[in-house]
């Protein structure tokens, strides 16, 4: 574990195993914890880092407004700081947002880029999910926020199964989570477009998507995947769009048999 202190912003990460290096890029509302399951498989073969981004879990809730090139930013600094030229990144949802902008502008440091259940432009349906996560999230709180989220990210089955540990967990992001952060941080999600850049990446690229996921639709991926050059996609079968959590053996097997073939 480790921070990196500059300007007003203190950055936490999990640094884990060794080799070649591997970026884990969270989404909003989430930390470097969701990556738990992904993390020791990984480890065995990688050196792994996954870090918190500004507004999130043990990074700095600093002052909006928050944008993808400022977490982008803030990326570029912790890689500066521990002296990696070149790594493989994987980012979940606005993760994966974020490295599409970074691809785009800052591509030398990309060995590749797993993009997992996320977008390049916000269409109709995901701007109503994400403006109804922000009414929530000021208008009722973090708790009523947090179930919401779960609705839209899980399989139901997996919440009413895993209820007992959803509910330590919530309480648990609570004791960290800051509503102005998480609605810059929204916010953030809303401006996001680079679906006419996205012909600009040349690095190795993978999408994953979860069949049934029903707060980013598949077809965004299928978009990422058109559009991104020589970039390859896997939809998982029944997979939520957190299927990190869900389905991590899954989402590693995938990831994994990627990076065997770069």
């Amino acid at each position: 574990m480790g921070n990196i202190k500059f300007d007003d912003t203190n950055l936490f990460y999990l640094d884990a195993g060794s080799g070649y290096p591997v970026f884990l890029i969270h989404g909003m509302g989430s930390d470097h914890a969701v990556w738990a399951e992904l993390i020791p498989l990984l480890q065995n073969d990688y050196r792994v880092i996954a870090m918190d981004l500004r507004g999130h879990g043990l990074s700095s809730k600093t002052p909006g407004p928050y944008s993808i090139e400022l977490f982008s930013e803030d990326i570029l600094q912790l890689i500066e700081s521990l002296n990696i030229g070149q790594a493989h990144f994987i980012g979940h949802s606005m993760g994966g947002a974020i490295l599409q902008e970074m691809a785009i502008n800052n591509p030398t440091i990309f060995s590749s880029i797993t993009i997992i259940s996320s977008f390049s432009y916000i269409d109709h349906q995901l701007e109503e999910k994400l403006v109804k996560l922000h009414d929530i999230l000021n208008n009722k709180g973090y708790n009523e926020f947090f179930d919401a989220c779960l609705e839209i990210t899980y399989n139901p089955q997996f919440v009413i199964k895993n209820k007992e540990l959803l509910d330590e967990f919530k309480d648990s992001m609570a004791k960290y989570s800051s509503i102005s952060s998480l609605t810059s941080t929204i916010n953030a999600c809303l401006k996001v477009d680079y679906k006419s850049s996205l012909n600009k990446i040349t690095t190795p690229s993978f999408i994953v998507a979860g069949e049934n996921d029903v707060f980013v639709s598949i077809n965004h991926a299928i978009k990422l995947s058109r559009e991104i050059p020589n970039s390859k996609i896997d939809i998982i079968p029944g997979a939520s769009h957190n299927m990190l959590v869900e389905q991590p053996l899954e989402t590693y097997n995938v990831i994994r048999n990627f990076l065997d073939e770069l």
